[in-house]
């Protein structure tokens, strides 16, 4: 692969909710992003330069080396396994140096899995994040705007009927009305991709980004804590209205030479649309698919800490024939009968609660 170094160059109602669970300057110093600083932007620019460094220490990852969901609501809320506070990484501060307070009014929060490489596990991370946050009590919305559909297959059995179309379509207040008689208590609810998702591409930036934040915010409207958002694996307009609507943005990343390309695209498009949306929180890079036994993913995780050092998360994603099988039965690898899907099970369980503490969704 080379050693990293990083530089940059200029339809229907609501009706089958599952009731149980209710209704450009940036500065690389230091081997840091300082994202999100300089002036307005018109649109988002692509592209970004490398340059090569060598000396990478020899770290290794820390990675420990079909049945439907039952049909009770959650006793409890589920406590996963928490990071340090402390760790290193992005979580220390939110990037950009906006200055924001913490926010202590009770509000949706709305995070964008994001990577334009696919088959990196962003949509397996994004759906047991959504299983783990219900497991909390959380009011949780899944919007699939991948025209893929990965997610929309795994969540069918939580499907609204509402299509994530119909989020650049309709207004704010259409929505409204689809989701007016949500039930109470913790919810999982999908808003599926469609085929005329297809067609929002051709839709001017503006207008797409308008349509879509008017309808974040009235899924806020509806009583939902957060809203977890899949995008296709390409920079386009609605991964670009998604992201300016955001609060937080989460990119799993394969271990390749491909997707490691894919990233430093990535952190381009983050850096460019925080000029306009400056409360965007990158919450980092989460290593995805790792073989442990691998040669090469262990020095491309040690050169992404390197290159990288406040934006690699602490935890990541083995490499777990489990997670596939959860998802191919709709649910969480946890409810997986299976010795191998244990550490699969601690993984996930780990970067959820990693991504819940670090968005501060509201108890």
């Amino acid at each position: 692969m080379g050693s990293l170094n990083e530089k940059i160059v200029d339809r229907s109602p609501v009706p089958s909710v599952r009731k149980e669970f209710g209704c450009g300057g940036e500065n690389p110093e230091n081997s840091v992003w300082r994202i999100g600083q300089g002036g307005d932007t018109k649109g988002l620019r692509g592209t970004t330069g490398a340059v090569m460094r060598s000396g990478v220490p020899s770290s290794k990852p820390s990675l420990e080396s079909p049945q439907r969901q039952h049909k009770e609501h959650p006793k409890r809320v589920h406590n996963g396994l928490r990071s340090s506070s402390k760790s290193s990484g992005v979580h220390s501060a939110k990037m950009g140096g906006s200055g924001e307070e913490k926010e202590t009014g009770k509000r949706m929060k709305t995070l964008v899995v994001a990577q334009q490489k696919g088959g990196v596990g962003k949509t397996s991370s994004l759906i047991h994040l959504a299983f783990d946050f219900l497991e909390r009590g959380k009011r949780v919305v899944v919007i699939d705007l991948d025209t893929q559909a990965n997610a929309s297959f795994t969540l069918n059995e939580y499907s609204s009927g509402y299509f994530a179309s119909q989020l650049f379509d309709n207004d704010g207040d259409t929505l409204r009305k689809a989701f007016v008689n949500l039930p109470e208590g913790a919810l999982l609810s999908l808003i599926a991709s469609d085929p005329v998702l297809a067609n929002m591409e051709r839709r001017s930036l503006t207008d797409a980004s308008a349509s879509f934040k008017d309808n974040i915010a009235a899924l806020a409207d509806c009583g939902f804590d957060v809203a977890l958002i899949d995008t296709a694996p390409a920079l386009g307009v609605t991964l670009a209205a998604a992201l300016y609507s955001a609060d937080s943005v989460l990119s799993p990343i394969e271990l390749e030479v491909y997707s490691l390309q894919g990233i430093k695209k990535m952190l381009t498009t983050i850096a460019n649309v925080r000029k306009l949306n400056t409360k965007l929180n990158f919450l980092g890079m989460v290593p995805s698919k790792v073989d442990a036994r691998n040669p090469r993913h262990l020095r491309h995780h040690a050169e992404l800490i390197e290159a990288y050092p406040q934006l690699m998360i602490p935890t990541g994603i083995g490499l777990r024939s489990s997670i596939a099988d959860a998802l191919a039965s709709g649910v969480p690898v946890w409810k997986i009968k299976k010795t191998a899907a244990r550490k699969a099970s601690k993984e996930v369980r780990a970067l959820a609660a990693y991504v819940y503490d670090k968005m501060e969704i509201a108890q």
